[in-house]
């Protein structure tokens, strides 16, 4: 009997066994392609890269004068020569002083902006309305101006009110300070440097400091830093390796043992097929 074959001579049945080694392979690089972003989704309130040398950690008050001063004067330099260079990974953390009840209502805006994917032209906008003399002291006027920065920003308007009256917005402010507290950080703005082979809890800088103090400061640590290209891995990256390889190996051994299963029911069935 003729059997049916496309230009490349494969019969349907091979034709189908192709298919389906090609699904099992893109179903494989998925499954690797969604566990790499898994591990690599970034704080919605961290800046730059998280694979950079240095951590920064800042605990800050929206109403606090020298918060917005180093904001002011200090972070756009920081920004510029550090964290988009990929030398620092900034992280922001609300520490609210209770002089200061019109900042923890703005402390709450700006998580609830993180919701709309909004914190950080959240962030600027609150710090430089400080600035600027827009709000401060009495919490119902400011948190009016809050709205209106939302409504600035293109946000949610009913989603905004929604989330600021969510008791859980309330819970993680309270955790930040609460973090705060337990690394005996009083007043703000305060910052923990983190690095490889600094101390355990880090290094704490308080005060708005001028960016030649940071300068000065980073470009010390940075010049401590082992050199990439002879520092090992550490324990993460090689945990990360570890399950590239697992999963590719997995991966490889499903491939072999369903590909061998059809090419060896094909050769079955092509041989007992009259020709």
């Amino acid at each position: 009997m003729y059997q049916n074959t496309d230009k490349a001579g494969m019969t349907p049945h091979r034709q189908r066994a192709a298919a389906a080694l090609l699904f099992l392979f893109m179903v494989i690089a998925a499954l690797m392609t969604d566990h790499a972003q898994a591990q690599n989704d970034a704080d919605p309130r961290g800046l730059g890269d998280p694979n950079a040398p240095i951590v920064i950690i800042e605990y800050s008050d929206y109403e606090c004068p020298a918060c917005a001063s180093f904001v002011r004067d200090a972070k756009p330099q920081l920004i510029a020569e550090y964290i988009e260079t990929g030398k620092v990974y900034y992280l922001y953390r609300d520490n609210p002083l209770p002089q200061h009840p019109a900042g923890r209502i703005a402390a709450i805006y700006a998580h609830c902006a993180v919701r709309q994917g909004q914190f950080w032209p959240m962030h600027r906008r609150l710090f430089q309305g400080y600035i600027d003399g827009e709000w401060g002291g009495d919490p119902s006027a400011s948190e009016r101006v809050f709205r209106r920065y939302g409504d600035e920003l293109g946000l949610d308007s009913g989603a905004l009110q929604e989330c600021v009256r969510d008791p859980t917005t309330e819970q993680a402010i309270a955790a930040d300070i609460e973090e705060a507290r337990n690394r005996g950080l009083r007043g703000t703005p305060a910052y923990i440097l983190r690095w490889p082979g600094g101390p355990e809890r880090g290094d704490v800088l308080t005060g708005a400091q001028s960016f030649g103090t940071w300068r000065a400061l980073l470009d010390e640590r940075l010049s401590a830093q082992p050199d990439p290209a002879t520092a090992s891995p550490g324990f993460g990256a090689q945990a990360s390796l570890f399950i590239y390889l697992a999963l590719g190996a997995a991966g490889g051994l499903a491939v072999l043992v369903v590909g061998g299963s059809i090419l060896w029911w094909l050769a079955r069935r092509d041989h007992s097929s009259p020709m």
